[in-house]
């Protein structure tokens, strides 16, 4: 029997000089899509934003993070560190001409490779982030680290029942790919993200986005962006490159669930726009 959530993204493997890094590629014709996923998910857990964008004739990468998935774990644990792996692993696969596309600690990671000084952020051509980590507290950060690593190095058989009783409105995929991700995770990384031990900031870095960004935020309830941080980015982002936008009907998991099609919807508009 045909496994329902079957991924028929190739698995590749490439050595950096950290460690590795092992990521999904869907093939296509189209325009190249890099994607991050957030803390304690994996390149699986992009499973419907890659297929869907390849079966719009996208070429699709979805990376396993540093720690996470398959791959190795990064040398630190600071936003730029994760940024410089990603810009390799660009640079590595010969990439050019990109789109960048990131979720939670992922956006992080993409607005601070557009806002650095590695070399790959020449390629990246428009930059999606969807409800970003753009600053944390260090007084604050380690009291979320139980509630974010969660199951993380526990088999599915006790995790898919708390992911259920969670988020009980996502598709079956996301359940399998979150319990596997959660398995496969390094309690490592997730403790090293978020026991940084100085306060820092990615808001005033918008400033030097010299691309198209798009910033998709979750409901007030549940956005990882307070207000006074959308105010900062508001009032520092370039106004001609870099628009916001809030999705109703979302969650921080702005790609599981039920507010999948509307972000998605958000995503290939903004896409299609800037592109044009």
């Amino acid at each position: 029997m045909t496994d329902p959530c079957q991924i028929t993204a190739r698995r590749t493997t490439i050595q950096l000089a950290y460690g590795r890094i092992s990521l999904l590629e869907w093939p296509g014709t189209g325009r190249m899509v890099v994607l991050c996923h957030g803390i304690t998910s994996s390149a699986a857990t992009m499973w419907r934003l890659g297929r869907d964008l390849a079966a719009e004739g996208w070429r699709v990468i979805a990376l396993d993070m540093p720690g996470h998935g398959q791959s190795d774990l990064s040398p630190a644990y600071d936003i730029d560190t994760v940024a410089n792996i990603v810009g390799d692993v660009i640079q590595t696969l010969g990439l050019a001409e990109i789109t960048l596309i990131g979720h939670s600690w992922g956006g992080a990671t993409t607005l601070a490779l557009l806002s650095g000084t590695h070399p790959a952020r020449t390629v990246v051509q428009q930059a999606v982030l969807i409800d970003p980590l753009v600053r944390q507290d260090a007084a604050v950060a380690p009291s979320w680290l139980p509630q974010f690593s969660r199951g993380v190095g526990q088999p599915p058989s006790e995790t898919l029942p708390m992911l259920h009783e969670v988020n009980p409105d996502w598709h079956p995929c996301d359940y399998h790919w979150k319990a596997q991700a959660l398995a496969e995770c390094r309690y490592e990384q997730v403790a090293g993200l978020f026991r940084i031990p100085e306060d820092w900031t990615l808001v005033p870095r918008i400033a030097r986005v010299q691309v198209p960004v798009l910033i998709l935020l979750a409901e007030p309830e549940y956005t990882i962006v307070p207000p006074d941080v959308q105010q900062a980015l508001r009032a520092a982002a370039p106004p001609t490159l870099v628009q916001m936008q809030l999705i109703p009907g979302t969650n921080h998991n702005m790609l599981r669930g039920p507010g999948y099609e509307p972000t998605y919807r958000a995503l290939r508009a903004f896409l299609d726009a800037s592109a044009g």
